[in-house]
This record gives C-alpha cells, sequence and structure tokens, in this order.
C-alpha cells in the first residue's frame, strides 16, 4: 500500500473518532442533561463511548509520531530534534488552549504521552509489543477495581492502571508504525478479521463493565473495525469525507468544545442535544472539505506546523494539488 492510502486511513480514523468526542463532549458537560432522563443512553455512552475515542486519538498519536520519524529519517532530517519540538510546541498550544476552553488540557495529556514515548522510538519494536500486552493484561486484573471513597491505595492503583491503559496504545500505535503495518493491510485480512472477532467477543463479554479494560477493547475493537470498513472500496469512497475532518482534527475540536462550553449552557431536551451534535458534526465536515480544497492544513495545525520546522510555511494551496505535502503530511 502506498503511503497516500496510510495516510488516508490514519485521517478515516481521526474523523470517526472526532465524531465520537464531540458527542461526549456534549453529552458529558456538566449541567446539561440530567441522567436520570435518559438512563439507557447513559449507559450507552459509559460503554461505548466514554473515554473510548481519546484512546483512539492516543493510538494515532503513537501511529503518526512513528511515520513523522521515520519520513524525517529517510529525507536526513534531524528526526529527534523536530520530534521533541513537535510535542513541546503541542504543550505550548495546550497550555494557551486552558484559558479558552477547559479540554485544552486534552492536548497537553498528549504532549506529555508523546514527549515520552520518545523512548518508545528507540526501542525494538517487540519490545513495544510486550509492553502493550503487559499493560494490557494488568488492565484485566485490576478490572474490579474502581474509584472508592476513602480508599487511597485503591484510587492510586486504579488512577495509575487508567493512565497506563491510555499510554499503552500510544506504545501500539509505535509499534504498528514501526513495522510498517499500514503498508501491508491486504497481506493482514486475516489477522484483521480474526482480531475483529476475539474483540468483539471480549467486548461482549466486558459488556457494562465501567473499567479500563473495557475502555481499551472497544478501542481496539473501533480501531479494528474501521481499518477494515475502509479497505472496502464503496465503504471508503462512503466515509471519503471524513479525511478532511481528521486531517484539521485539532482545529475542529477548538471549535467544537468552544461551541459548548460557551454556547450549550442550560438544559435542553436529549433529541435538542442530539440534532446540534449532529448538525455542528455535519458542519465541520462540510466546511473542513471546503477549507481542505484552498488551503493546505487547518488554521491551529498551521501554527504547530510552523513551529514544528521553526520556519514560515505557506497555507495556501489545495491538498490534493501539492502531492509533495500530501505524501510527507504526518503531522
Amino acid at each position: 500500500m502506498i503511503q497516500k492510502q496510510r495516510i488516508e486511513i490514519v485521517d478515516y480514523l481521526r474523523g470517526f473518532a472526532l465524531i465520537g468526542i464531540t458527542f461526549t463532549n456534549i453529552f458529558q458537560y456538566p449541567g446539561m442533561w440530567s441522567i436520570d432522563d435518559t438512563p439507557y443512553f447513559s449507559s450507552f455512552m459509559e460503554t461505548f463511548m466514554v473515554s473510548k475515542f481519546i484512546s483512539i486519538f492516543m493510538f494515532l498519536l503513537g501511529l503518526s509520531s512513528a511515520l513523522l520519524m521515520s519520513n524525517l529519517k529517510k529525507r536526513g532530517e534531524k528526526a529527534n530534534l523536530i520530534y521533541i519540538r513537535r510535542f513541546s510546541i503541542l504543550l505550548l498550544i495546550g497550555i494557551t488552549c486552558t484559558f479558552v476552553v477547559p479540554t485544552g488540557g486534552l492536548f497537553i495529556m498528549y504532549a506529555m504521552y508523546g514527549l515520552i514515548g520518545f523512548i518508545f522510538h528507540r526501542m525494538p519494536p517487540m519490545i513495544n509489543i510486550v509492553v502493550f500486552i503487559a499493560i494490557a493484561i494488568l488492565t484485566w486484573f485490576t478490572r474490579n477495581m474502581v474509584l472508592l471513597e476513602g480508599e487511597s491505595i485503591n484510587n492510586q492503583i486504579v488512577s495509575l492502571t487508567s493512565m497506563l491503559s491510555g499510554f499503552s496504545m500510544v506504545i501500539l500505535g509505535i509499534f504498528l508504525g514501526q513495522v510498517s503495518f499500514f503498508n501491508h493491510l491486504q497481506r493482514c485480512k486475516g489477522l484483521l478479521a480474526t482480531s475483529a472477532v476475539l474483540l468483539f467477543f471480549l467486548a461482549y463479554y466486558s459488556y457494562g463493565w465501567p473499567n479500563n479494560f473495557n475502555s481499551l477493547i472497544m478501542s481496539l475493537f473501533y480501531i479494528v473495525g474501521f481499518t477494515i470498513l475502509s479497505m472496502i472500496p464503496k465503504v471508503r469512497s462512503m466515509f471519503s469525507c471524513l479525511i478532511a475532518f481528521g486531517r484539521m482534527s485539532m482545529s475542529n475540536f477548538i471549535v467544537h468544545t468552544s461551541v459548548v462550553y460557551y454556547f450549550l449552557e442550560g438544559k435542553f431536551p436529549f433529541l435538542t442535544y442530539l440534532g446540534i451534535g449532529l448538525l455542528l458534526i455535519a458542519i465541520q465536515i462540510t466546511y473542513s472539505n471546503i477549507w481542505l480544497k484552498y488551503f493546505r492544513m487547518g488554521p491551529l495545525e498551521w501554527i504547530w506546523r510552523m513551529g514544528i520546522y521553526w520556519k514560515k510555511i505557506s497555507i495556501v494551496g489545495s491538498v490534493e494539488k501539492d502531492s509533495k505535502f500530501r505524501e510527507n503530511k504526518t503531522c
């Protein structure tokens, strides 16, 4: 599979995860709606959405950084310096965004995980996959532990496991980037299908568990399932609008969280929030596709990229017409 196809799959996943995060942010925002009014939807949110899409972005963070390192080394650039600068700038963006929207802290977490992940880029792939499996086993053995008032040791273990579970997705992304997994998807159809079946049964087994193990399994199931779907030409064409949406994920995230934070105060009926979420996603997908017909990247992505390479970069120009930019677009 050529570089363009590999990157498109990453953007499909980014777009898909951003849809989930948008709904999660809307329905999880304090004071917006009463859980007692829609208990079934609350259970659905906890099982299928809460923390799952954040984990997908963690995976993509590791994968995209591995692709970036590979491309930089092939071009003979200072890969390590650019990598550190990439996440240092993201940290500054996150700190700045916290003065605008509360969810700017998510960028800070991504930046910290990315900086720590630098260690694992220097590790052999076999060590990385072993570490990922070890953390997955840990989440299994701690699956019955939940946060309890007054239980400091228990709560510390739960919190530590939660952080490790999220970071394990970064490690998995780095591993798959190191072994060029997305270069050989056609050869891995059997592995993907087997993984999807196994993850489905594990997801069914862990259904209703509000713990790290369920979050890890559901995130992996979404990644594998959406990757399989993206390999089907008709489905890939149907969801092609998500590519631009995913490429502008940073800018789109700030926009939708700003809308939620500043304009969705007060309680409205459940269906009203559902409609707002669908409308917001539709608008963002539409303007993302229009924007990238005239500009190479989103505005926040542009600022980030100039900080990474420490030079002025032109934002004007269609992504479709700029093949060099398309091939090297791993940020």
